[in-house]
């Protein structure tokens, strides 16, 4: 069994690897602890960038991307697959509600703040 790492603090240093800045100012990462000892590693775009994937530990799984989700969802949506119990969540960039919502229904946890805005690329809560 590893010593999980805050998600918060994990999704901002797999973030923060990614090369291209303004990507990097228009994607989100997030990384979510289970009860079963892995994390889910997710982000907002169709597949995840290679100075992510390098950097990924033995216990970390990749969440596939699923069209119009967010990385946050991405990472709930993996964990539901697999049958893995998400206990906390973190995001590179504060939550938008659409996500905190789901988030808060699912009693997950999270160190991550919320933004309270809808994202913009949603049409409706």
């Amino acid at each position: 069994m590893f010593k999980k790492k805050n998600p918060h603090e994990r999704a901002t240093i797999l973030h923060d690897l990614i090369a291209d800045e303004r990507k990097k100012r228009h994607t989100t990462t997030a990384v979510g602890n289970t009860a079963e000892g892995f994390s889910i590693v997710g982000t907002n775009e169709e597949y995840m960038r290679i100075e992510i994937r390098k950097a990924l530990l033995d216990y970390e799984i990749i969440a596939r991307s699923r069209d119009g989700n967010h990385a946050e969802e991405n990472v709930m949506d993996e964990a539901d697959e697999r049958s893995l119990i998400l206990i906390e969540i973190g995001a590179s960039p504060a939550i938008f509600l659409d996500c905190e919502i789901k988030i808060k229904v699912s009693g997950i946890e999270t160190q991550t703040e919320f933004s309270g805005k809808v994202s913009k690329n949603r049409k409706s809560l």
